[in-house]
């Protein structure tokens, strides 16, 4: 950073370098620094002023600090001119010729510093401000950014001394990102615990990590961070001073104009303007296209200021809004990934639109994104479901104490959950659902209980237990049939007919597999049932029955080609794949599956296309091809990444493993069994007891014979 502002200034011609970013960024620091770099460079001399242009007042005005200027040049008191056009004229005159850098500290604006600059070359201009709206001729914008660890644990090394950093090396950390990298604040924190040499560094952070004390805590004699960022808040017009305590109540790391709308209860255009303002202001960062964000700290000290000037009706409808906006993105991107699924009808209704997502390709690249954002928003909103509620506002017979954000965030989990179905990110879901079913018991909110339970059962959601799951999902029935939930009630129907399937009970499993088809069929969920009923083929096979099965496939195959649908279509084949290889027809199997995998591959369903390779594995050993399958494990592994599925990963490594002994390879083939064994055995599925069969055979010389997984799951 000096040698960028170093270049930026040194040369023949006058150059201007203007410095902005964040109060106690260390912009003024960071020009001192440069400005006693350049000393030989401008052997004439330095003019500095402080322009006071963060303050709420005025400042310094541009005549002043020419006559200050010319003073210091020599210019008696007598002879200062009085008009502003006279001292500019004169104080660029005493600068021709000379070589002299203009330190202009804390800038409001354009106006007040053009008259200050010198107008000859060889002479240079420092300019430091909080705004981004000062635009001077030929001048080099620089933003002065946070410091990264590394350098803001430079800092306190400089302070405290390396060795008491490096005592307490994890407090030292903690507390610089509780800091946010803000110098301001990091020097704050080292000058408390400079004055307390004996105090440990682990104390001050305990007390920093509490977010409603932590500006409190960053303040040392009369310097504060608080009063820091008050100076550039209480300089904002009131319409945007407002905009800046609502945006806060957003709890996602970054937020786009039409969240930023849904907070203030206006269009996305009138909110853009209003953010970019806040961004000009210093108050606000850019943070890629169309994402915006507060430091850290910032966004503390808005919230503080909107608990006092917002009431908590204003805060509580903001939130609500918000909640509105992303609930509506989420099903449009299920509207733009699934156009065929009932789902939407049977959420609450948002009244905005969301984000515009025109296609399936904007969809999923949101999706890649959005997920940690979503998980903050929906937490945010539980947290802030009010204990006590005056009436029910909420859509559907809600009791009269359920509060009016419960269900749209309960249904926000539900409609996040089918997006990510089957990938590692469903985990991030459980905390949630687990507060949400809490908030609902507290709030005798049924319905919102129920569809929270079926989030917390849904066994290819990522449940690692079968037992847990099959506990969750009746539960979750039974609350729905006394509520009427229609959608869950069709939905854990089908998962419940999953869980039974993974254990063996394969009679038990079809029962509720015919009720799911039954409810889906009353929602119009045509999709749906053609899913269920490749489902039900796993079911005949299981049970003997070849030819109901086959008719299931034909049918199921049939309607899925023709429904338009490439997830139904993929799920179906991968389905009828699985049916084929349990009934002992793997080449059939390999022709359903490889297609299935390629659907995936091309719809960017991770998951199932490694699941899809984890079968094709054992339609290789069935064939005598252990190499092959092999091949098919490891690609099985290789989509499955860092997806973090243990049911896939075990799955494939079982493959892996009966291939390794197939070629003779004992000891690496043991150890992937193992690892299978391990997961299916936790998770209660079926398979676990196959590989165990298989490891209590396992002999140093033994023939193999490749028995078939029961491939359930």
């Amino acid at each position: 950073m000096t040698e960028t502002l170093r270049a930026a200034v040194a040369g023949s011609a006058m150059a201007v370098a203007t410095l902005t970013g964040l109060g106690g960024v260390g912009k003024t620091a960071l020009a001192v620094h440069v400005a006693h770099a350049l000393r030989d460079e401008f052997p004439d001399g330095q003019l500095y002023v402080d322009l006071r242009g963060a303050d709420a007042a005025p400042g310094v005005d541009s005549g002043s600090a020419l006559t200050g200027f010319l003073r210091a040049l020599g210019v008696p008191e007598s002879a200062v001119p009085d008009g502003l056009d006279q001292q500019t004229a004169l104080y660029r005159s005493l600068l021709a010729g000379r070589r002299v850098l203009v330190f202009l500290d804390n800038a409001r604006d354009t106006a007040q510093v053009r008259p200050l600059l010198p107008g000859a070359p060889g002479c240079a201009v420092l300019v430091t401000s909080r705004s981004r709206t000062i635009t001077l001729p030929g001048a080099r914008l620089v933003d002065v950014e946070t410091m990264d660890e590394r350098q803001a644990l430079g800092l306190l090394d400089a302070m405290l001394g390396a060795e008491r950093v490096a005592a307490e090396r994890d407090a030292a950390r903690e507390l610089v990102a509780v800091c946010g990298g803000l110098p301001l604040a990091v020097r704050i924190a080292a000058a408390r615990l400079a004055s307390r040499p004996g105090r440990p560094m682990a104390d001050l952070v305990a007390r920093l990590r509490d977010e409603r004390r932590r500006l409190d805590e960053l303040r040392v004699a009369d310097l504060g961070v608080e009063a820091t960022f008050r100076l550039g808040y209480e300089a904002l017009e009131p319409e945007l001073a407002r905009a800046f305590r609502m945006v806060s109540l957003c709890y996602m790391p970054s937020f786009c104009r039409g969240a930023a709308g849904a907070l203030l209860g206006v269009g996305e255009e009138e909110a853009e303007q209003a953010v970019e303002r806040l961004v000009d202001a210093g108050l606000m960062e850019l943070h890629g296209e169309d994402r915006y964000r507060f430091h850290d700290l910032v966004r503390l000290f808005a919230r503080r200021q909107c608990e006092l000037r917002e009431s908590a009706a204003e805060r509580a409808a903001a939130r609500l809004r918000f909640l509105d906006y992303v609930l509506a993105t989420v099903i449009t991107a299920i509207r733009r990934t699934k156009p065929h699924s009932v789902l939407p009808e049977l959420l609450h209704r948002p009244d905005s639109a969301g984000k515009a997502l025109p296609d399936e390709a904007a969809a999923h690249d949101w999706l890649v994104v959005a997920h940690s954002r979503l998980c903050d928003a929906a937490e945010n909103a539980l947290r802030h479901v009010p204990d006590e509620v005056d009436e029910a506002t909420d859509q559907g017979t809600p009791g009269p104490s359920t509060p009016p954000g419960l269900r749209p965030v309960v249904d926000l989990l539900t409609a996040w959950s089918h997006l990510i179905a089957g990938t590692a990110r469903h985990r991030d879901l459980e905390p949630l659902a687990e507060l949400a079913l809490r908030t609902a018991r507290r709030h005798g909110d049924d319905r919102s209980a129920a569809r929270a339970l079926r989030l917390l059962g849904a066994p290819h959601y990522g449940t690692e237990t079968y037992g847990r799951a099959e506990q969750a999902l009746r539960e979750s029935l039974h609350l729905a049939a006394g509520c009427g939930d229609l959608l869950v009630g069709a939905e854990g129907s089908h998962e419940l007919a999953i869980v039974l399937m993974g254990t063996g009970r394969f009679a038990t499993a079809l029962e509720q597999l015919r009720l799911a088809y039954a409810r889906f069929g009353a929602l119009g969920g045509h999709d749906d049932r053609i899913r269920i009923l490749s489902h039900m083929a796993r079911a005949y096979v299981a049970l003997g029955r070849r030819p109901a099965a086959d008719t299931a496939i034909d049918e199921a195959v049939r309607q899925a080609r023709s429904s338009g649908s490439t997830y139904t279509l993929a799920h179906v084949l991968y389905q009828a794949g699985c049916a084929l290889l349990a009934d002992g027809r793997a080449v059939a199997a390999a022709e359903q599956l490889r297609e299935a995998q390629r659907l995936h591959g091309k719809a960017r369903n991770p998951r199932w296309e490694a699941l899809c390779w984890a079968r094709l594995a054992y339609c290789e050993l069935e064939q005598g091809r252990p190499g092959e399958a092999i091949r098919c494990a490891d690609a099985a592994l290789a989509a499955e990444g860092e997806l973090g599925d243990a049911f896939c990963h075990a799955l494939a490594m079982a493959a892996r493993g009966r291939a390794l002994l197939a070629l003779g390879d004992l000891e690496r083939s043991r150890a992937a069994l193992r690892i299978a064994h391990r997961v299916m055995e936790r998770r209660g599925a079926l398979e676990a007891a196959e590989i165990a069969a298989l490891l209590a055979k396992w002999r140093p010389r033994a023939p193999f014979h490749s028995p078939v997984l029961s491939a359930h799951g």
